[in-house]
């Protein structure tokens, strides 16, 4: 059995500390403890907030994206323009009016079409996506799970996108990301293309892209890229969404670290990761805004870019504090 990222990492702390390491998911890794004589911590990963360090309360609003705005508008922080709204009619009796499904088409044409929606409680890339018309719109609350009871619209901002990690109060790294890619080989359409990469995200709990991903970049489905032919897909930069990274620097620009170390403690955030955008004209980070705050990031793209041993220290500083102090 592979271990989840975040067990993988724990395990490797608690064996530098000389620590027990306990497996309570019957070997898949996604709860576990960490023990030192007779005091332990658990932890897990998946749904489960893997950081025990991190308030519980912190963690449960950076969950909710549009609960995580309101806080860090308060605190003068900018966010994207949007606002959220509800794709189910139960408890609307309990809520103020204005966020039905039905209002996201006016809320969507007040700010101009193409807008971007994602879930509200969503990771990972699901379901966010670029939507270009009000049949559009009404397709995708349709489509949209369930499980995602709330869901944002949002101006779509045209920008350098950055990650920045921070560990109390400290900027960890950053990363530029980049948009996925289609990568023609002068035999398959791009719609055929877009076919075997959803193909890819099945079973991954990452929704499929749709076809706007490509139109709204201005090609059309049956266009056939040459081979080595690179086709952006317009829309998410996750990297669980096939997204990838330009850039990964432990020495992180300080317009992004402030901006980054700002926004976690605004939320009472220990370790998190933020989301955020560079639109001013030349790219030199001098306009800034927030996308989102992630309470339980993932930390691949370190190892992913040789950096395991600052995922280590990040575990290891966890388990000395809670443990061996």
């Amino acid at each position: 059995m592979v271990y989840p990222d975040q067990a993988r990492y724990a395990r490797l702390a608690a064996e530098e500390l000389g620590l027990e390491f306990i497996d309570l998911d019957d070997g898949n890794g996604y709860i576990f403890a960490i023990e030192s004589g007779p005091r332990r911590i658990l932890s897990g990963a998946g749904s489960v907030c893997s950081y025990p360090i991190n308030n519980a309360s912190s963690f449960l609003i950076s969950r909710d994206k549009a609960h995580t705005k309101s806080i860090l508008r308060h605190a003068s922080i900018a966010t994207i323009r949007g606002q959220h709204f509800f794709n189910t009619s139960t408890h609307a009796a309990l809520r103020n009016p204005g966020h039905e499904a039905r209002d996201a088409l006016q809320f969507a044409a007040r700010i101009g079409f193409p807008v971007f929606c994602k879930p509200n409680s969503g990771s990972r890339g699901d379901y966010a996506e670029l939507i270009g018309s009000p049949r559009s719109l009404n397709e995708y609350t349709r489509r949209l799970p369930p499980s995602y009871a709330v869901f944002l619209v949002e101006e779509v901002i045209r920008g350098n996108e950055y990650r920045v990690l921070v560990h109390d109060d400290k900027a960890v790294y950053y990363a530029l990301k980049s948009a996925p890619r289609l990568l023609g080989d002068g035999i398959h359409t791009l719609a055929e293309l877009l076919d075997i990469i959803n193909a890819s995200l099945e079973g991954t709990g990452v929704s499929p892209y749709p076809a706007s991903a490509i139109t709204s970049g201005g090609l059309a489905l049956d266009y056939r890229p040459g081979n080595g032919e690179a086709v952006k897909l317009v829309g998410r930069q996750n990297l669980s969404a096939l997204g990838g990274v330009d850039v990964l620097d432990t020495r992180v620009p300080e317009p992004l670290g402030m901006l980054a170390r700002r926004a976690c403690a605004a939320l009472g955030l220990r370790l998190g990761a933020v989301d955020m955008f560079d639109t001013s004209e030349n790219r030199d980070l001098s306009r800034l805004l927030v996308i989102e705050v992630n309470g339980n990031p993932t930390l691949r793209a370190l190892e992913d870019s040789g950096r395991l041993d600052v995922i280590l220290a990040i575990w290891v500083s966890m388990i000395r504090e809670l443990l061996l102090k």
